[in-house]
């Protein structure tokens, strides 16, 4: 465990001092996130200037929401998407030869080689909105629901990150798959809503096959104290399930991995 703590700190210091040699570019993208964040609150609030909640859902619900979502946007972006991606690209290539070439595990390789710091930005602005919008709810932060609330962001990001390493473990089997990626994100996109605001079939699809309201509409719901604690202890069993089914996909893989040379 202290191995892989050191090589996380290793290619977290190769990360900075990448960003460091191009502080330009790295400034362009953090006004970038603002940009985003800044079109979303003004879709937000064309929203509520026209109704005054979405199905119970009022403005400030919404924009803890919003905030979980930017969270959500910036993990995927940190660490998850950068690395699948490449490892996808070295499987089709066959230059992922050199990551099992290595003594270490092929998974944790896979997945954190590449750290995007900027996406830091992300992060940071969504749960800065996300408080922000709780304490106007609330006139406070109380310690046990933010306990709570990063405890449901940690397993919404163990979901996200096993939904990712099943997609780029079936890079074993296909040679491209970046419209499955398009598939993902385009599923994602109704996350930055609460799930209640669909039908009800779709809600169900939201909540059981395609976990998305994991993901985002329960951390919220969390944060502002309206999400029932069985969806909580759900969450919990949900994300180390999703994690071990991902993991041992990605053993089945590599076993039929025949590499560059075969």
């Amino acid at each position: 465990m202290i191995r892989y703590f050191r090589l996380l700190l290793l290619y977290l210091r190769v990360s900075i001092q990448h960003d460091a040699a191009y502080r330009f570019d790295f400034a362009v993208r953090v006004l970038v996130s603002l940009a985003h964040l800044a079109a979303e609150l003004m879709a937000v609030w064309i929203i509520f200037s026209n109704t005054d909640s979405l199905n119970g859902w009022g403005v400030y619900h919404t924009l803890a929401l919003l905030g979980v979502y930017r969270v959500m946007i910036g993990t995927i972006t940190l660490v998850v998407a950068p690395n699948m991606r490449q490892t996808m690209e070295e499987i089709r290539h066959g230059t992922f030869d050199f990551v099992l070439l290595r003594p270490a595990s092929s998974q944790f390789l896979a997945s954190f080689r590449k750290i995007v710091l900027w996406q830091l930005t992300d992060i940071l602005l969504g749960m800065s909105l996300a408080g922000y919008a709780t304490v106007r709810l609330l006139g406070t932060m109380p310690p046990e629901r933010v306990g709570l609330f990063l405890l449901m962001v940690s397993a919404a990001a163990a979901i996200v990150y096993s939904i990712w390493l099943i997609v780029a473990t079936s890079s074993f089997w296909f040679t491209r798959i970046a419209n499955i990626e398009m598939v993902f994100w385009n599923v994602f996109e109704v996350g930055r809503y609460p799930v209640a605001v669909y039908p009800p079939w779709l809600r169900w699809m939201l909540t059981f096959v395609l976990p998305m309201a994991f993901v985002t509409t329960f951390p919220a719901q969390t944060l502002v104290g309206r999400l029932p604690g069985a969806m909580v202890w759900t969450a919990l069993v949900l994300a180390p399930a999703m994690v071990a089914a991902a993991s041992w996909f990605w053993r089945f893989g590599i076993r039929r991995y025949s590499g560059a040379s075969a």
